[in-house]
């Protein structure tokens, strides 16, 4: 069992299975988009109050390994939050939460993101097969704790019971319960387990980004 979590060797054979796992995006389907009216623009003022002492609040709480830069999440804390750069700190938490409230309220060209987007990706031995692990750059996890903590009421509000690991208190245990007092019943003759193949890599995110900002917009509106 314990192969399972063992880092396959790094082989043209291992290469060609973890590329053909990570296809290219398929075209923008119009049948597949909410609206193709322009999409409507978030509120600036809720991110107004991002500022760097969010993002040095987040260093402080990222962990796990370093992206294709090297860069580690200690190398990260150190530089914002060390009593050792406290202006140099200051100043780059100041310009980082600035470039974070950016990306949350304008349209930023991808491409200009592709470094802080770039994972540096292994494969894990599933015996058989490999399940392709990205790892990416400590700064964008950063952000994007900074973001999620930012919102975290609204999240949670926003995924209610579908999502179990978007900030409710002890989520996954309440799944357990309830799949037990379900498979408990008399009615109930079996429990059906689907896995789609692959199906995170071989989501559309173009599509998922801009039907996400009409469904926001709409849910506003029932309010």
């Amino acid at each position: 069992d314990n192969e399972i979590y063992q880092a396959v060797v790094s082989t043209q054979s291992t290469g060609e299975k973890l590329q053909s796992k990570h296809p290219a995006a398929a075209p923008l389907s119009r049948k597949h988009l909410v609206s193709t009216v322009p999409a409507p623009s978030f509120e600036n003022a809720t991110f107004d109050s991002l500022d760097g002492v969010a993002i040095k609040r987040a260093a402080k709480s990222t962990r796990g390994g370093c992206g294709p830069s090297g860069m580690s999440s200690e190398l990260w804390s150190r530089m914002l939050c060390s009593k050792a750069f406290t202006k140099e700190g200051d100043d780059l938490s100041f310009s980082l939460a600035r470039l974070t409230r950016r990306l949350c309220t304008e349209l930023v060209d991808p491409t200009t993101l592709s470094p802080l987007l770039a994972c540096r990706l292994i494969g894990l031995n599933k015996n058989p097969g490999v399940r392709p692990i990205g790892i990416g750059e400590v700064l964008r996890r950063i952000i994007g704790r900074t973001v999620t903590q930012h919102l975290r009421s609204e999240i949670i509000l926003s995924a209610g019971p579908l999502q179990l690991a978007a900030g409710q208190e002890g989520g996954c245990e309440a799944a357990i319960h309830a799949m037990n007092e379900y498979f408990e019943r008399d009615e109930t003759e079996a429990v059906l387990c689907a896995d789609a193949s692959n199906a995170f890599n071989v989501l559309n995110r173009m599509t998922c980004l801009i039907n996400m900002r009409y469904l926001k917009k709409k849910k506003k509106k029932k309010k």
